[in-house]
């Protein structure tokens, strides 16, 4: 076996242990997550596991990851069509919102992990992490907006990605408890243009 070959068959794994932690933290909560429960479940070796992950902590680590890229490829991003910033904010918070409605187990398992990582002390840095890289992504995109429509908000851009991050999740965590479909919806259209409210186009 080549060295890159190695290499993929290291990162096929990671991604089968990722994606066999995601099924058992949405069947049976962060106690489920076992090494053992991980790799029977991903049909792997037990062996595998600390081939892959040096620990549990990585490995939720790379759970979030996953969750965070396949969060930020619908929410916030540039629209395909242009839309006025209202539209885009409603788009952004309405894609954020469909992901909990679609897999609300998985949504479940996503809180409970970030939950559990600010209580474990092998974990306390995993929660900050999180934030942090969701808050990177939210600003990038929030810079982009800024730039191609050339957007001056009357707050810090700062307090914009984190209202829209807090809005969003907000939202979710709502439908989550309540699974109101027509509150929801009018929770982001009101939020929508309330965040639209901070922001004045330049020469309009």
């Amino acid at each position: 076996m080549t060295l890159q070959q190695e290499h993929r068959s290291v990162e096929e794994r990671r991604e089968q242990l990722v994606d066999a932690a995601i099924a058992v933290l949405r069947d049976g909560g962060i106690s489920a997550v076992t090494t053992r429960a991980v790799t029977a479940r991903a049909g792997l070796p037990h062996g595998a596991f600390h081939y892959c992950f040096a620990s549990k902590a990585p490995l939720f680590r790379a759970v979030l990851e996953r969750q965070l890229r396949t969060a930020m490829a619908v929410a916030f991003a540039p629209p395909v069509t242009r839309l006025d910033l209202e539209a885009r904010i409603a788009s952004g918070l309405s894609a954020h919102l469909a992901q909990t409605r679609d897999d609300p187990a998985t949504a479940l398992a996503v809180v409970e992990l970030v939950t559990h990582s600010r209580r474990d002390p092998d974990l306390q840095n995993l929660a900050a992490w999180e934030q942090h890289a969701y808050l990177d992504a939210v600003r990038e995109q929030v810079d982009e907006w800024t730039a191609e429509d050339g957007i001056r908000w009357a707050v810090p851009v700062e307090h914009v990605v984190r209202l829209l991050i807090a809005t969003a999740d907000g939202i979710g965590s709502t439908w989550l408890a309540d699974r109101d479909d027509a509150a929801a919806d009018a929770t982001v259209r009101v939020a929508a243009r309330a965040i639209a409210a901070l922001a004045d186009r330049t020469g309009a």
